[in-house]
């Protein structure tokens, strides 16, 4: 639940990468039942239109489009067929992210490679696009999902934190580029969410402090959802720590 009017997005457009499952289905469906128009995008049609069909039995309005945030090409497909369909793009998701739980040793050189690949050159293909087609004309907002790990060192998760920093740093940087353009970029970094594809990965890694919080997956598309809002009209290049103190603690993961 959140204390949002249901239609502060009206007459909106928004782009989810990922947003068949997970964390991004939620974002959508609440972006969607605030207003928005949607548009969903991950690499497995089946898994979109599964979604699409759910959000459309809440009256959302959705457009699912199989697409691989590291092919720039498929990329501008999508973004130009959602510009033609509803003739705007106001909001940018930038979800879509690999994850596996590894020692550095561990990893291979494609498997780092890929990670870096789908997180941080994805979110770059879909920012971009965004911005050539339509932001850099219109203004807009867009959010990168992130994670807690810029500022420190986590076991079994060398690639996301290099790869998650970098989207860091290019938030803030299209933040203040852009923002004579009338652009916000913010970013989002959960930590541990419950029901996701996440949590199942990491069942064999331990958090040393039994005291964190666990968020949901509503929990990050309430911040999502404020970002994009007219209520953050004045926030660019921040990120949002939705992580129940992780951030602050330190957090140690070890192996079982």
């Amino acid at each position: 639940m959140n204390d949002f009017k249901e239609n502060i997005l009206s007459g909106r457009v928004a782009l989810i990468t990922g947003g068949g499952t997970g964390i991004g289905r939620e974002i959508a469906r609440t972006l969607g039942n605030h207003g928005a128009k949607i548009v969903i995008t991950s690499r497995k049609q089946d898994v979109l239109d599964g979604a699409k069909k759910e959000f459309e039995k809440e009256t959302i309005e959705c457009l699912a489009m199989a697409s691989d945030v590291r092919n720039p090409e498929e990329v501008e497909q999508v973004i130009t067929s959602v510009i033609e369909k509803w003739g705007r793009l106001d909001i940018v998701i930038n979800n879509a992210a690999g994850n596996f739980p590894a020692l550095i040793d561990k990893i291979s050189y494609n498997g780092f490679k890929t990670i870096v690949d789908i997180d941080l050159m994805g979110t770059y293909n879909v920012t971009k696009a965004a911005y050539t087609a339509y932001m850099k004309a219109h203004g807009g907002s867009i959010v990168n999902i992130t994670a807690p790990f810029e500022h420190w060192g986590v076991s079994y998760q060398s690639h996301v934190a290099a790869a998650k920093t970098g989207v860091e740093s290019l938030t803030r940087t299209c933040a203040v580029e852009w923002a004579q353009l009338g652009i916000r970029v913010n970013s989002v970094a959960p930590g541990f969410i419950t029901g996701t594809e996440g949590e199942k990965r990491f069942e064999a890694v331990k958090v040393e402090n039994a005291n964190l919080l666990k968020g949901t997956k509503q929990d990050m598309a309430n911040a999502v959802l404020f970002l994009v809002s007219d209520s953050a009209s004045f926030i660019s290049g921040v990120c949002i720590r939705v992580d129940g103190a992780v951030g602050v603690d330190m957090l140690k993961i070890a192996a079982v």
